[in-house]
């Protein structure tokens, strides 16, 4: 941060605090959306002034809004539904029948870990 940064907002939507990005120490608000993380000082302050990244963690995000993420997310997902409905679960996760974006998305199948997510035997 000593030179002038190229990050400068990191936008969390998933706003999982302390998750994958460090920096989003806290959860913010519409009335308060943003916050400085000073890196020097390992502290949030609120605002966007300040030394180091800007960062946007609304945990409701999607509610602000509401009709339009509602409108985007059926029309992402309604094309997925038929498979969802006529997959076989009592198969065993290789063989099955599940688009690609689909099956990549499933963490757990009967009992197990997914091969993509066998390394979250990791934080046990």
């Amino acid at each position: 941060m000593k030179k002038a940064p190229r990050l400068k907002v990191i936008g969390d939507i998933s706003c999982d605090v302390e998750g994958s990005i460090e920096v989003t120490v806290k959860a913010t608000d519409p009335g308060n959306p943003v916050y400085v993380y000073d890196l020097e000082k390992n502290r949030a302050v609120d605002g966007f002034k300040g030394s180091g990244p800007v960062i946007l963690a609304v945990d409701n995000l999607p509610c602000e809004v509401a009709r339009e993420a509602s409108i985007d997310f059926s029309a992402a997902l309604k094309p997925l539904v038929p498979a969802i409905a006529r997959a076989d679960y009592a198969l065993p996760f290789e063989k099955l029948d599940l688009p690609a974006e689909l099956k990549n998305a499933v963490i757990c199948h009967g009992g197990r870990l997914t091969p993509d997510f066998e390394y979250l035997k990791e934080a046990l």
